[in-house]
């Protein structure tokens, strides 16, 4: 991690010389910051994301993150946002699939007409360094979004988002690129809670893991040569990420999501929320890899 701390570092220096002979403009600027932090901490179930049933591992994995953005009013029905954020991902039983990511966010709203219940499109971009602990992992995350959303009733807003994601790892069986469409819904039915839901469709790369018995006898042949053909025709390599001798591959898969969220206002500013997600995947020659996981989270706004 540590050539992404230099960078951060450096970053911050450069940034300070900068602001340092306008110091009443970096201040009204800073006066516009929105900083979140958010803490979670989930049970996985099939964390490995493994095909063969008796092999996957379950795991409890902790995400901190904060996030700073401010938002600048370019028109009546145009709204810029920029920002930075990091993640820090965690999971003590499997430690070498813990990564640091942090990088700018920049993105830009339109809003069709007035009042509440206008519609909204918004377009976000997003690039990141992903500090793996893993170094076949670590690279370069670039991310697009568009998104349409609008409130229907005071209580109730919708939405739907195309999102675009790749990963260019230093190695092939950690490059990623994906294509997700989603629609999601939030019910405001109390002043204090909120229940929200959200199911999409994903397609592209996937990485999975499997222990070397299992690996052995698929790209040997074991499980017929349809199988075989299509393992031995994909990146992999041991990494031992979920035990010794343990395989991560690399396979194209189509993968259904969805995912139910309660929330309850703690405060004026923090906000606690337990989630239930899903991730049902499954390859091009339709070997199935389910992940469910449950977790709960708390929010604050500063």
């Amino acid at each position: 991690m540590s050539n992404p701390r230099r960078l951060l570092l450096l970053t911050a220096l450069v940034a300070g010389e900068a602001l340092a002979p306008n110091g009443a403009a970096a201040a009204g600027w800073l006066d516009g910051l929105t900083v979140t932090a958010a803490g979670t901490a989930n049970w996985v179930e099939n964390l490995s994301r493994t095909s063969f049933a008796p092999t996957r591992k379950d795991a409890a994995t902790y995400e901190l993150s904060l996030d700073a953005s401010r938002h600048e009013q370019l028109a009546p029905d145009w709204l810029l946002h920029a920002g930075a954020e990091a993640t820090l991902f965690n999971a003590p039983a499997y430690d070498l699939t813990n990564y640091l990511k942090l990088g700018p966010r920049l993105g830009l709203q339109r809003k069709f007409g007035l009042g509440p219940y206008a519609p909204v499109l918004q377009l976000d971009t997003a690039l990141s360094y992903k500090a793996a602990r893993l170094d076949a992992d670590r690279g370069w995350t670039t991310e697009a979004s568009l998104r349409l959303a609008r409130r229907f009733t005071p209580t109730f807003k919708a939405g739907v988002t195309s999102l675009w994601v790749g990963h260019h790892a230093r190695s092939a069986t950690f490059d990623l690129n994906q294509h997700s469409c989603s629609i999601d819904a939030t019910w405001d039915f109390s002043d204090q809670w909120t229940l929200s839901g959200s199911a999409g469709r994903l397609s592209g790369d996937i990485v999975a893991n499997a222990a070397w018995s299992v690996w052995g006898q698929a790209i040997g042949g074991g499980f017929g040569p349809v199988v075989s053909g299509y393992y031995n025709s994909r990146p992999w390599e041991v990494y031992n990420l979920y035990g010794p001798g343990w395989v991560s591959y690399n396979v194209a898969a189509d993968v259904d999501l969805w995912s139910l969220a309660l929330a309850c206002s703690v405060s004026r500013h923090t906000t606690a929320e337990f989630r239930y997600s899903s991730a049902f995947v499954v390859n091009k020659i339709g070997i199935r890899y389910p992940t469910d996981s449950w977790g709960l989270s708390l929010v604050h706004r500063f």
